[in-house]
């Protein structure tokens, strides 16, 4: 049993909605924790779903008595939730786990262990497994795990044993005191919410420490629309949260927006120039050759998944880069202003404080 010296010590928040396929698991999970059950507690803060999420949440009060407290969150986006669940929450660290995944029964006692070696880190936080049932999924998941798809993210690539300072990390254990630093979540941003957070904590001087200890698993989209859908999405809300401040985007997210760019141009320039024919036909050899490289590693799983991979790579690719394209032609970027932004941001920081 690992020696506790503050009274509550996690504040778990489960931010969902419509996830009736893995909420279940997720709550034996948090409940079943190899933690003192007295130093935490567990927040559910559902966006008025409209499948039997919120009857699965009834059960599990039912058979975990005083454990769950569960909010409603009738804007139903994760921003507004993730704000919700804080300003109700009272433990020291303030975690936030996903509705699509698993977290092992050490999950809170290896983060604590990380949080007292560092205790200079804003923010703790480990390696996400990602995973996937079906054709799909699986193909997905594969995708989601190779650096070709998601570039130099260390919580979803990083395979050995390694821990140090990083831009971001999944799943992290915040503590409580830098949302009175800086402030909530911004709730006009329905997806990449935490983009924009981390680089407030990054300005304000605070940093994020990840350990391959500490272990979650994430269940990618299990069809191609629904992974094109997310993509597209992501793509977009990436764009609009950079606009929220400086700092937001690294040098991966501009990739896809850059190739889509790129191809346009001089699929449009090479009717008329030569150059930008061989330029562009250089660029597509290239591009597939990497595309066939990256791809071939899921051949041990069967011949199958091979072209198939190969296109949840360029979809995930191009789908990101149109949507960071549309973004500037989106309401979203061009509504509100910084100015406004941040004020409304000390505004949070001064409620939570109070």
């Amino acid at each position: 049993m690992i020696p506790i010296e503050n009274p509550l010590v996690f504040s778990f928040l489960l931010v969902v909605r419509n996830e009736e396929a893995y909420i279940r698991n997720l709550l034996e999970s948090v409940l079943n924790q190899d933690f003192p059950q007295d130093r935490y507690e567990v927040i559910v803060v559902d966006g008025e779903s409209q499948d039997s999420t919120p009857q699965i949440v009834e059960e599990f009060q039912r058979r975990y008595p005083g454990r769950i407290r569960y909010l409603s969150n009738p804007q139903r986006t994760l921003a507004p939730g993730w704000n919700l669940g804080i300003q109700h929450s009272r433990g020291e660290y303030v975690i936030r786990v996903d509705g699509h995944s698993q977290i092992p029964p050490d999950f809170l006692s290896s983060t604590y262990r990380v949080a007292q070696r560092v205790p200079e880190a804003s923010c703790v936080g480990g390696v996400v497994e990602t995973k996937g049932s079906g054709f799909w999924g699986e193909v997905n998941a594969y995708v989601y795990s190779h650096p070709f798809g998601v570039g130099n993210s260390k919580f979803r690539t990083t395979k050995k044993k390694w821990e140090g300072y990083v831009d971001t990390v999944p799943y992290g254990a915040y503590k409580r005191e830098i949302f009175e630093r800086v402030g909530l979540f911004s709730d006009e941003l329905k997806r990449n919410e935490d983009l924009e957070m981390h680089a407030r904590i990054r300005r304000s001087g605070g940093s994020f420490f990840l350990s391959t200890t500490v272990r979650s698993t994430y269940f990618v989209r299990n069809t191609l629309s629904a992974f094109l859908k997310k993509s597209y999405s992501d793509g977009k809300w990436t764009i609009v949260a950079s606009k929220r401040g400086s700092g937001v985007l690294r040098w991966r997210h501009y990739i896809p927006l850059v190739v889509v760019l790129t191809s346009l141009v001089l699929g449009v320039a090479s009717f008329f120039s030569t150059v930008a024919w061989f330029t562009l036909l250089a660029l597509i050899t290239v591009y597939f050759s990497i595309l066939i490289g990256s791809s071939w590693g899921i051949v041990k799983k069967g011949w199958k998944y091979f072209l198939p991979c190969m296109l949840s790579f360029f979809l995930l690719h191009f789908s990101r880069g149109f949507g960071s394209a549309a973004s500037y032609l989106s309401r979203h970027y061009w509504r509100g202003d910084r100015v406004h932004e941040e004020q409304r941001y000390d505004n949070n920081a001064t409620n939570i404080a109070r």
